[in-house]
């Protein structure tokens, strides 16, 4: 494998292009190089394998995310505190990503069945809901099994339910001129909070005034190059959708 200095040059500008904005669209002019060289294309793989990271490319983008394990610019608790203040304790960062996860596993759903989420959305009030009976079903397996449901998938799943049975649903004060505050005192507070992770990375819209959530293609794309390779994420999926199904159908009109 040959790769020439022009070669390096436009595969770093590729390459921290996406790092900046997370993914870029296949007809931008950044790209051109990628397309047309395969020295280049050889020069962003290893720039990616270094750092940890992966390039996902779909039909319209290519994406760059972490590699679950290992990579130079995965965002430690210390990190997420810092552009997040919302999240006070581990116990709320657990809480959030439980919150993307149990969205996640709301949309993720065969492609001929999109489009009721791209026009619907996903009320906060439905993720509410299954995440109190998500937490209310995990509590009770591990319960049964004396902790070792909880140690069996590495799921805090006692201080998980403490928290989120100690915070309230709602709070009228926290919705200002129909935007909602993102905090750590209510359910809906905090889902917004794990919301505005999605759409920062372009992958969801937020419909503030609604308090609903709305997916992208980007997510579908990144979902189906990329998470679904993973299979921490497809029994983390599994686990949440059977203890869903314990509280029968859902709506997201709900």
């Amino acid at each position: 494998m040959s790769i020439s200095t022009q070669q390096l040059q436009d595969a770093a500008k590729i390459f921290f292009q996406l790092l900046n904005r997370k993914m870029v669209g296949t007809n931008d002019p950044i790209l051109n190089p990628y397309f047309e060289e395969d020295g280049v294309r050889d020069a962003l793989k290893i720039l990616a394998e270094e750092s940890r990271t992966r390039i996902i490319q779909t039909a319209d983008r290519l994406h760059l995310v972490a590699r679950p394990e290992g990579s130079i610019f995965a965002t430690s608790f210390t990190q997420f505190k810092k552009r997040y203040s919302e999240v006070e304790t581990k116990k709320h960062f657990y809480l959030m990503n439980l919150i993307v996860f149990v969205f996640l596993a709301e949309v993720d759903i065969p492609s001929t069945s999109n489009l009721r989420w791209e026009h619907a959305g996903v009320s906060y009030y439905l993720l509410e809901k299954n995440m109190t009976q998500l937490l209310e079903q995990w509590s009770k397996e591990n319960k049964e099994s004396e902790g070792k449901f909880s140690e069996s998938y590495g799921l805090a799943v006692n201080d998980m339910a403490e928290l989120w049975g100690s915070m309230a649903v709602d709070s009228d004060s926290e919705t200002v001129d129909e935007r909602i505050s993102s905090t750590r005192r209510t359910h809906i507070g905090l889902i917004h909070t794990a919301m505005r992770l999605l759409r920062d990375e372009g992958l969801v819209y937020i419909v503030e005034d609604e308090k609903r959530v709305i997916p992208k293609l980007e997510l579908y794309e990144r979902l189906e190059e990329g998470y679904h390779q993973q299979a921490r994420y497809e029994e983390m999926r599994e686990l949440v959708l059977t203890a869903l199904s314990c509280g029968g159908d859902s709506s997201a009109q709900n």
